[in-house]
């Protein structure tokens, strides 16, 4: 399997997008919170998502859904908002949507049905569509041009409570010629499968068909958003959208399937690591597993686990809250065979903890990630599982979000 260089950080539009962000007036201050990434190709742009598998959709997940359907699976330009949510709104939340979406089109001259809308904060606040469509056509403007930023200024303007901008790029050279992976998200707290509080756009210059384009995100989904947690609650509003310009030529698929995969784990890498309060990421590998299913089961577990992740907020060396997840995680599970790795370091073994188990655990505990590995000693499977310490401060920020 081929090894993608992946850059953490920063992230530039590859050939056919520009992008940007800007303050349009829903937040306070200057803080940007809206975003516009555009396909200059000639056409419209291959186009995937992932939505909320959460009841309570938001309208914007509402109209996307519908575009994506009318489209054919083609977009020309996404519009984001921070600061609300435009969730559990009605009706009226629908129509300030499209409202938004009727100014980017008579903006840009596309179709309604090539727009895709995205938005985050406060559920339940009516969306101030009049400031965004006042703001638009200096955002488009700002995009034309075309700056080397503009994919990060478009990923700042997407921040609710993150504390760090979220962005990964792979360039991947074949046969003398070279396409572009680049990617965006925002996340912080209500991070956990199906989906999370999360918005990512993912960008290539590779020629994808809309149908490969959708196999390749699901698989990149299912490798790395559906394997992070912060705090085991799922949005009303998490997009993830894949966006193909065509402008690099054709590629082997599994290649570009391959490079998508390897920027969704980094960007939600990145979102664990930038989780509510959390100071230090989790990472959780269950092997030896009877199958896959039992691998994942094991490895959710042990990094959802509230005891496991107070424990490494305190630095407290408990390896039994590890051990007791792994044992509630599948009924197949062997506590004889069971061996458990901490930074790479055995501390359970035989139904035991090593005699060092305490010590080892603790210095492990001071780094970041926190590594753990759990060898179940019955098959071949293996996955893993990410998530953050679970510290006062997550209690402070969500203790006080509305007011």
């Amino acid at each position: 399997m081929r090894e993608f260089q992946v850059s953490k950080g920063s992230a530039a539009c590859p050939k056919g997008f520009v992008a940007a962000g800007m303050h349009c007036g829903i937040k306070q201050g200057e803080k940007p919170d809206l975003a516009l990434v555009l396909c200059t190709s000639d056409g419209p742009a291959s186009a995937a998502a992932m939505f909320t598998r959460n009841l309570m959709r938001a309208a914007p997940v509402e109209v996307s859904l519908g575009h994506l359907e009318g489209s054919g699976g083609r977009c020309r330009a996404v519009l984001i908002n921070s600061g609300c949510a435009n969730a559990a709104t009605g009706a009226e939340g629908e129509r300030r949507c499209r409202s938004t979406v009727g100014a980017l089109v008579a903006s840009l001259g596309c179709a309604s049905e090539e727009v895709q809308v995205m938005s985050t904060g406060l559920i339940g606040a009516a969306l101030p569509s009049e400031k965004i469509e006042a703001a638009i056509p200096a955002l488009a403007a700002s995009a034309k041009r075309g700056g080397p930023d503009g994919l990060l200024a478009a990923a700042r303007a997407m921040l609710t409570t993150d504390l760090a901008v979220k962005a990964a790029e792979t360039v991947v050279r074949h046969d003398g010629r070279e396409f572009r992976v680049s990617g965006m998200a925002k996340g912080s707290g209500m991070i956990h499968p199906d989906m999370a509080t999360m918005l990512a756009v993912i960008l290539t210059d590779a020629a994808v068909s809309p149908t490969a384009l959708d196999a390749a995100l699901r698989a990149a989904v299912e490798g790395s958003f559906h394997r992070i947690t912060v705090d085991g609650d799922t949005s009303t509003n998490d997009t993830v959208l894949a966006l193909a310009s065509g402008e690099a030529g054709e590629f082997p698929g599994e290649l570009v399937a391959g490079a998508i995969a390897a920027v969704a784990r980094s960007l939600a890498l990145q979102v664990v690591g930038d989780g509510e309060g959390a100071r230090r990421v989790i990472r959780v590998r269950a092997d030896d597993a009877l199958d896959r299913d039992q691998a994942l089961r094991v490895a959710r577990t042990v990094a959802s686990s509230l005891l496991v992740r107070t424990a490494v907020a305190g630095g407290d060396p408990n390896w039994g809250r590890i051990v007791a997840a792994v044992g509630r995680a599948d009924a197949r599970v062997d506590m004889e065979k069971l061996r458990v790795f901490a930074a790479g370091a055995m501390i359970f073994s035989g139904n035991a903890p090593t005699v060092d188990a305490r010590e080892v655990l603790g210095r492990a505990m001071k780094g970041s990630p926190l590594d753990i590995e759990v060898k179940l000693g019955l098959g071949e499977a293996a996955e893993e599982y990410f998530s953050c310490d679970l510290t006062e401060d997550y209690v402070r920020i969500n203790a006080s979000y509305s007011t």
